[in-house]
């Protein structure tokens, strides 16, 4: 069934060019991916053997791999071609079979109703605009069973609207101490992605046919959310 003409393309690109090979070269350093820290947090979630689960924005799959070692199905879901392909094959090389790829975004991946235990997304939400968050927020809730659970870790303001600029400033000249981004990577996400406050992302979440279990903001701008699916 086609789209409507006033659908987003969740495929455009916004901000930082994650399709170019330097992006994706550079990519886990950047974020500070570990593995360790990402097979901790799916032990925290409770990931069992027997389940399937779906990261959203994998990037180069680091999550997605260690899942694949503790359960039995994961679905790897970008947009970026170039970030699919470094994922699939480093999954490849270490003999993981239990792995789909989907080029895709929030609005247009392909997740069966109510097959999913688990969803997590880190750092890709922001690409959309907040109309489009609840539509992809309700999506997933649709592809989670009853009691599934959804993990989003996000860079978001939690403040008053007055004091957003004091804080994207300060984000700003803190981001290139903190990791291999620039000045003008900090300038980009403010200004052209959509990182949102946290009251508005709250507020999404549980409109969405969710439950929130835990919030916690870290560092001024990078909030953590835990949902169960009503």
């Amino acid at each position: 069934m086609p789209l409507p003409d006033w659908y987003y393309d969740d495929k455009r690109q916004v901000g930082l060019d994650f399709a170019d090979q330097r992006q994706v070269e550079t990519y886990d350093e950047r974020q500070g991916s570990s593995g360790d820290s990402d097979r901790a947090l799916l032990e925290r979630l409770g990931l069992r053997s027997e389940d399937a689960m779906a990261d959203i924005g994998c990037g180069t799959g680091v999550l997605v791999r260690e899942a694949a070692w503790m359960c039995a199905k994961v679905i790897a879901v970008d947009i970026s071609p170039a970030m699919l392909r470094a994922a699939r094959g480093r999954s490849e090389a270490m003999g993981l079979r239990n792995i789909q790829f989907q080029e895709a975004g929030f609005l247009t991946c392909d997740l069966p109703e109510e097959s999913l235990d688990l969803i997590t997304t880190k750092a890709a939400l922001h690409h959309l605009p907040d109309f489009w968050k609840g539509i992809a927020l309700t999506r997933l809730a649709g592809a989670l069973k009853p009691g599934g659970q959804l993990y989003i870790s996000d860079v978001v303001f939690p403040c008053h609207p007055a004091e957003a600029p004091g804080l994207a400033e300060d984000w700003a000249h803190r981001l290139t101490e903190i990791s291999g981004y620039s000045r003008a990577d900090a300038a980009t996400h403010i200004r052209d992605e959509y990182s949102t406050y946290g009251w508005v992302m709250e507020g999404l979440v549980e409109r969405s046919g969710f439950r929130l279990i835990a919030v916690d903001y870290v560092d001024g701008v990078y909030g953590r959310y835990l949902a169960v699916r009503k």
